[in-house]
């Protein structure tokens, strides 16, 4: 999509303004104008907007790209929607682009016959042929986790341009792809089928991202042909592309009117807070961890008065230093405002009284005679913080008092940086291990769409002769069978290296360890140079070798997010990075036995027997115990990470960020076929590439593969060893079809929590996704 000319627009229609209400804590209010302008007919509704930071995909600037969404309202009926549309600021608000539709978003009209529209599938039995659909209500926010703007609504049905009554509703969701600059198809999310959610929905909401990627969601739902919505909060996972249903909590509603419905959701200093809609009063609860909540209690300003809030939503700021609620409400000499809905206020929230602080109160947006109900927030950067609204231009004649459709941008520019949005704790090894726990617990269980789904791949709980493992020792018995059957296939390793003789080239101090630059042998024939970490308190510690293309990308001395051994140095590990610097350069890649001409073993198992070697040189450290030392790896080290830590039972977990976990010939990276890993025969090699007839697989991987093998076998050889997979574009959700096999195997001996993964989009690994491996290593690791 070519890139939209930038029209000045924003208008400053108000002096800067500034507020301090607590010594630690001010701001100051910019208000602009993103668009205006009224034709009488339509108008545009519902402004929210996501901020892309710098650097991230879709954003190679140096300043925040700010994607505003908004949709067009037909003045003559009561929640006409049309598409939604897509403006764009990339200098902090002082110029915007020209609003455009975004086709995705177009309506889709219901047949009775062949290619549903997105959606029907919720109620069909409501629908009528001619019935459409759109999605309204739609809130864009930034994914960490995925680096993806991630935007949640609802679904509304309409029978000839009127709302129905009765009808579906689905809580919406679409992913704007950073490269094409455009929004994916829209999707509804996959909820229980029962009949109270046949009607859910996320319109207008702010949700909470948790570290790796799940999301706190809060919906309203009811049976269609009720009147009256519950809220809760769904745990959802998003990958980058689809969002999965896990559970969802606490059931709340009031025996008023319409019930409770439009929650948002904000988290801060360890705790959770939900604000919701009711038809007479605005509510609130909290939580201790997102989904059990407190029963709702109305707001109220701190004298104990009514804040005065009813019939419209009101949404958090939230700042590390203070939280904050933006609201309108009645008594503010706006009686000829429908429903009270401007000025728009915010005011400082007691996050223990779950009270608004009257004194703190300001006006965002002024009063124009059109409400500002519909409002949206977004964190810009650590300075700023955007409240983003229209002038929603019914009923008729507003206009009379100044309104003109504008939608302003209310900018809030902090005394103090603000934190990361994400409801986690500091990203540091001083958290108590149940905190850890606590964060990555989820990662452990697949999306419900997966629960219990095998797949098609063949049990290993099954002997070779047909027998099924029942009890603990069946299973002992049926792992020797598989490991012998893999070792007979692999090639036999050498003879371990137990008593290796490592010699020190180099050392030198960092911030907070040693770093030895040291030569061992890593096979009978061949010695290699890596890097020993080792922090300066006393031990004895946790260790993890790390493993890629060469050792120096582990310690920092490569490309970003892969420094897997000096992240974990500073949390108080010794580490070892180790890689095959020499065959990399060679394009080999791989470690051949006894030679590259003639190799006896397969090439990724001999990279799991140098590893095995690696944690002989570990385990003799009087700094390390041995009984607490891991492997991680990267892509080609997730590979070598994988069959380590499966093939030698010593490692006591390990962690595979996108390794591709099964053998899937329609990856051109899972690409275990390939003369370095699995399918070695001698020079002259293959092309590179996926298998074609042209350019077929030689050597074991086309036997194994017509044999039934595939790698959920060597997964189960794991438990109870705990392990974690950092998936990304190799390793979707999907691949919980394998995993749920090691899960089937560790409930028979008796343990649960022990097979985890985590989902991202792209195949290089993030600070978010890293940062789980970390906490998975110190959960598992530390005594």
């Amino acid at each position: 999509m070519p890139r939209p000319a930038l029209a000045v627009l924003a208008i400053v229609f108000l002096p800067r303004l500034s507020f301090a209400d607590s010594p630690e804590l001010s701001y100051t209010i910019d208000r602009t104008v993103a668009h205006q302008g009224f034709d009488g007919q339509k108008c545009w509704v519902h402004a929210r907007a996501g901020a892309i930071p710098p650097g991230m995909p879709g954003n190679a600037t140096e300043t925040p790209r700010v994607i505003l969404t908004m949709q067009k309202l037909l003045l003559t009926g009561s929640d006409v929607f049309y598409a939604l549309h897509q403006t764009r600021s990339d200098d902090g608000g002082n110029t915007w682009s020209d609003p455009v539709q975004l086709d995705p978003f177009v309506r889709q009209t219901f047949s009775g016959k062949g290619n549903p529209p997105t959606g029907a599938s919720i109620a069909p039995d409501l629908l009528q042929p001619g019935d459409q659909t759109t999605v309204c209500d739609f809130t864009p926010k930034w994914h960490a986790a995925s680096q993806r703007l991630l935007g949640t609504g609802q679904t509304v049905w309409y029978r000839d341009n009127h709302v129905m009554k009765v009808r579906p509703r689905g809580v919406a969701y679409s992913v704007y792809e950073p490269g094409r600059e455009r929004w994916r198809d829209w999707k509804t999310l996959e909820l229980p089928d029962e009949p109270k959610f046949r009607s859910a929905g996320s319109g207008s909401v702010q949700r909470v991202d948790l570290l790796g990627g799940d999301v706190l969601l809060p919906i309203y739902f009811k049976r269609p042909e009720s009147t009256q919505y519950s809220v809760t909060v769904c745990r959802c996972r998003f990958d980058g592309r689809d969002l999965y249903y896990l559970r969802h909590g606490t059931e709340l509603s009031v025996p008023v009117k319409r019930g409770l419905y439009e929650p948002s959701l904000t988290h801060f200093r360890g705790r959770y807070y939900l604000t919701m809609r009711n038809d007479d009063h605005g509510y609130v609860s909290v939580s201790d961890d997102g989904l059990h909540f407190d029963p709702p209690r109305r707001w109220t300003f701190d004298d104990g008065s009514d804040l005065g809030n009813y019939n419209t939503q009101q949404h958090w700021v939230t700042h590390r230093d203070g939280l904050y609620l933006v609201y309108t409400r009645r008594g503010a000499d706006n009686d000829h405002v429908f429903r009270h809905r401007a000025p728009l206020f915010m005011a400082r929230v007691d996050p223990d009284t779950l009270q608004v602080r009257r004194s703190t109160e300001q006006v965002l947006v002024p009063e124009r005679g059109a409400r500002l109900g519909n409002f949206g927030v977004v964190d810009v950067s650590p300075e700023e913080t955007w409240v983003t609204v229209t002038e929603w231009m019914q009923p008729a004649g507003v206009e009379k008092y100044g309104s003109d459709n504008r939608v302003h941008v209310a900018r809030l520019r902090w005394s103090k940086p603000n934190g990361p949005a994400q409801a986690v704790s500091p990203r540091t090894s001083d958290l108590s291990d149940p905190q850890r726990w606590e964060s990555i617990a989820d990662y452990f269980q697949p999306p419900r769409v997966y629960q219990d789904d095998l797949g098609e791949y063949r049990s290993p709980l099954q002997f070779d002769d047909g027998r099924q493992v029942k009890t603990a020792g069946d299973w002992q018995r049926r792992r020797r069978e598989i490991l012998q059957t893999w070792e007979q296939a692999l090639g036999p390793w050498p003879e371990l290296i137990t008593e290796p003789q490592v010699e020190i080239l180099q050392t030198e101090s960092r911030d907070g360890f040693t770093q030895h630059r040291i030569r061992f042998d890593w096979t009978p024939n061949e010695s290699t140079t890596g890097y020993l970490l080792v922090p300066e308190s006393p031990g004895p510690h946790p260790a993890v070798v790390t493993v890629y293309y060469e050792p120096e990308t582990a310690i920092g001395q490569g490309k970003s997010y892969r420094d897997f051994a000096l992240q974990l140095a500073r949390r108080g590990f010794v580490t070892l990075s180790i890689g095959t610097t020499e065959a990399t350069e060679a394009k080999s890649y791989s470690l051949y036995y006894p030679s590259l001409a003639d190799a006896k073993v397969q090439p990724l198992s001999m990279l799991a027997c140098a590893a095995a070697n690696a944690w002989h040189v570990l385990a003799a450290r009087p700094e390390v115990d041995s009984k607490r030392i891991g492997i991680v790896g990267h892509s080609f080290g997730g590979k070598w990470a994988m069959f380590s830590a499966c093939l030698f039972d010593k490692f006591a977990c390990g962690a595979w960020s996108d390794p591709g976990i099964v053998f899937d010939e329609t990856r051109p990276n899972v690409n275990y076929w390939e003369p370095w890993y699995l399918g070695y025969h001698p020079k002259p090699w293959r092309k590179r590439g996926v298998i074609t007839v042209d350019n077929p697989a030689r050597g074991l991987y086309p036997r194994w593969r017509a044999a039934g093998h595939d790698l959920h076998e060597l997964h189960a050889l794991m438990a109870p060893r705990p392990f974690l997979v950092s998936g990304g574009a190799e390793d979707p959700p999907s691949r919980w079809q394998a995993l749920n096999h090691s899960v089937q195997v560790n409930r028979i001996l008796g343990h649960e929590d022990r097979v985890a993964m985590t989902n991202r989009p792209d195949h290089g690994p993030n600070a978010d996704s890293n940062e789980v491996i970390y906490r998975f290593f110190e959960h598992f690791l530390r005594p």
